[in-house]
C-alpha cells in the first residue's frame, strides 16, 4: 500500500495532484477512457462506411420517410454515448479513490465496480443538465453557478453509493463556498479541450470542409482524431473533481480523521489481569 496523504489542499495543490496522478497513471486513465469510446469509434466508422454519415449536398432535404428513423437513431446514439460516458466517469472516480487512499487498483477492477451504476450516472448528467439549463434561462450566471455547485455529483454518488437526486444534493452541500474553485477547474478543462482539439481535430475539420465529397479515409481520420482527443483530455476533469470531493470532505467533515480511525480498526478493550 502506498503512502496516504490526507490533508486539506489549496486549489493549486488539487490541480498539481491531478496532473501528477494523470501522468504517473496515464495508461490506467487512458485505458479507462479508451475502452467505452472505442465502441463509439467503431460505430462511427461503421456509419461512415455505410454512407449514412456522408455530408448531404447544400440545400438538400432528407426524404420524409427517413426522418423518423434518423430521430430514433439519434436518440439511441445519444443514450449510448451518455451510458459509455457515465461508465468511463464512474470507473475513473473509483480509480482516483483507490489511488488517493493508497489502495491497489486496475482497469478491470474499476469497471467491475461500476456495473449498473452507469445508469445512475446517466440520470445525474441529465438532471444536472436540466438544472443548469433552467439556471441559464435566468441570465446565464445562475446556470454557471449551478454547474459549479453540482460538479461533484458523480463522485458523491459513486463513493457514497447514493441515488441521483441525493448525490446532487450532496454536491450542493459540499461545494457551498467553493463554487469559484469549481469554475476554475471547468475553465482549465475547457482550455485543455480546445488546445487538444486544435492539434488533433481542427486540421481534419478543415479537410472535410474543403472536400465536396468526403472520402471514407478522411472520415476515419476525423473520428480517430476525436477519439484521441477524448482519451487525452477526458480523464482530467473527472480526476480533479474526484480529488475536490475528498478535499471538501477533509475540510468540512474531517474525512482524514475518519479514514485514520477506520484504518486502525476497533480498539481492543483492556484484558483482565491474569490470576497469580
Amino acid at each position: 500500500m502506498s503512502e496516504v496523504d490526507l490533508r486539506p489542499m489549496t486549489l493549486g495543490e488539487v490541480l498539481d495532484r491531478t496532473f501528477k496522478l494523470y501522468k504517473s497513471n496515464f495508461l490506467l486513465f487512458a485505458g479507462i477512457t479508451a475502452w467505452p469510446f472505442l465502441v463509439l469509434l467503431v460505430i462511427n466508422i461503421g456509419i461512415a462506411g455505410s454512407g449514412l454519415g456522408a455530408r448531404p449536398a447544400a440545400g438538400s432535404v432528407p426524404p420524409s420517410g427517413m426522418l423518423p428513423s434518423m430521430i430514433v437513431g439519434g436518440i439511441t446514439f445519444g443514450l449510448l454515448y451518455l451510458f459509455l460516458l457515465g461508465a468511463a466517469q464512474a470507473a475513473t472516480v473509483f480509480a482516483v479513490s483507490d489511488l488517493y487512499l493508497g489502495r491497489p487498483t486496475g482497469l478491470r477492477d474499476c469497471y467491475k465496480r461500476v456495473g449498473a451504476k452507469a445508469v445512475r450516472v446517466i440520470l445525474i448528467l441529465l438532471l444536472t443538465g436540466l438544472i443548469v439549463a433552467v439556471g441559464c434561462l435566468l441570465l446565464i450566471i445562475p446556470g454557471i453557478i449551478l454547474l459549479c455547485r453540482t460538479a461533484i455529483s458523480v463522485p458523491a454518488s459513486m463513493l457514497e453509493d447514493s441515488k441521483s437526486i441525493r448525490s446532487i444534493e450532496r454536491s450542493m452541500e459540499l461545494t457551498k463556498g467553493y463554487a469559484g474553485q469549481m469554475f476554475v477547474i471547468f475553465l482549465m478543462v475547457w482550455v485543455l479541450s480546445w488546445l487538444v482539439a486544435a492539434i488533433f481535430q481542427v486540421p481534419f475539420a478543415f479537410l472535410v470542409q474543403a472536400q465536396h465529397t468526403v472520402s471514407f479515409g478522411t472520415l476515419v481520420l476525423q473520428h480517430l482524431s476525436g477519439f484521441v482527443s477524448q482519451v487525452l483530455v477526458g480523464p482530467i476533469g473527472t480526476i480533479a473533481f474526484s480529488l475536490m470531493y475528498y478535499n471538501l470532505r477533509v475540510r468540512k467533515e474531517a474525512f482524514d480523521i475518519q479514514h485514520l480511525m477506520a484504518s486502525l480498526g476497533p480498539v481492543a478493550s483492556p484484558s483482565a489481569p491474569s490470576a497469580a
